[in-house]
């Protein structure tokens, strides 16, 4: 039968990333999905053939993990629903709006005795992986990083929203991603800290436990065909670019649900991309700057 795994979310990542994805994933089948939006639902059911379930609760009984394509806080209130009745989880980033949540998180994790993983997409290009492990032990002192989305460029699925458009909302976007590669190859965060923007684009400076320090400019501004992603270490042993290949979202997600369904079969295996680390990099994105929402209501 293999692992069932439920969907939560109905949105466009949802439909053209999640739910295709699973279909992809040896050992693993879609067997429902559940939104706020039922008749989305019912639409993503429909065109994968499974059941849309009229509660979460109803799915949760009828799973054994679940795969979250919602909002950062819709997903930071409905994970731990999926923890508390047992199922193991693939979590989009940021995995929490603040690092409270994503701690309290990762502990319910550990103590559920489940399984996650956090899509950090580039983690799983396989150029971008081979590039981490055959360097990240590398001794790198310095690290330049620059990232282009055209995330609310105008024909952009994501220019709808809301939170995108708040003022540094990129760091919360696309930072988890950057500290993805970031911490493997420069060691954990010690400090954090927001720098002034430039033009488009928003600023942070990390330092790292192994003396290294990085200087990351992100925008969500970018247009269609300006987005980059680039990725630059120094060290005693010289410079390292990181590729930038072409990404196949379908394909990292299937890696990533690969690696949950890996991870459920055999407990012992660990994978870098989890919850742990989902937790770390938002702790280090509160310290840059709060969740835009936060902001807001402030």
């Amino acid at each position: 039968m293999g692992i069932r795994f439920g969907l939560v979310g109905t949105g466009h990542w949802a439909s053209s990333v999640h739910a295709p994805g699973l279909r992809r994933v040896p050992g693993a089948r879609l067997a429902g999905v559940w939104g706020r939006d039922q008749a989305k639902a019912a639409s993503i059911a429909a065109a994968h053939v499974v059941e849309a379930f009229a509660s979460l609760d109803a799915m949760l009984s009828a799973v054994d993990a679940v795969s979250f394509a919602v909002a950062p806080d819709v997903q930071e209130a409905l994970a731990p629903r999926a923890l508390a009745a047992g199922r193991h989880v693939l979590l989009e980033k940021p995995i929490a709006t603040n690092a409270r949540a994503a701690a309290a998180l990762a502990a319910q994790v550990d103590a559920a005795g489940v399984a996650s993983v956090v899509f950090f997409i580039r983690r799983f290009v396989p150029e971008i992986a081979d590039f981490v492990a055959r360097h990240h032990a590398g001794g790198w002192r310095e690290a330049e990083v620059e990232l282009r989305s055209a995330a609310l460029a105008a024909d952009s699925p994501y220019r709808g929203s809301a939170w995108r458009h708040a003022e540094g909302a990129g760091i919360w976007d696309v930072g988890p991603h950057v500290l993805s590669i970031l911490v493997p190859m420069l060691g954990p965060v010690v400090e954090a800290r927001a720098m002034p923007r430039d033009g488009i684009f928003s600023r942070f400076e990390t330092a790292h436990a192994g003396g290294g320090r990085a200087r990351v400019r992100i925008t969500l501004h970018a247009e269609p065909g300006d987005i980059r992603n680039a990725y630059r270490f120094s060290g005693p042993l010289g410079e390292v670019a990181a590729p930038e290949p072409a990404v196949d979202r379908l394909d990292a997600f299937a890696r990533a649900a690969c690696a949950l369904v890996d991870r459920i079969r055999d407990p012992a295996r660990v994978h870098p991309c989890d919850v742990v680390l989902g937790a770390e990099t938002v702790r280090v994105l509160e310290q840059v700057m709060p969740w835009p929402a936060a902001r807001d209501a402030g």
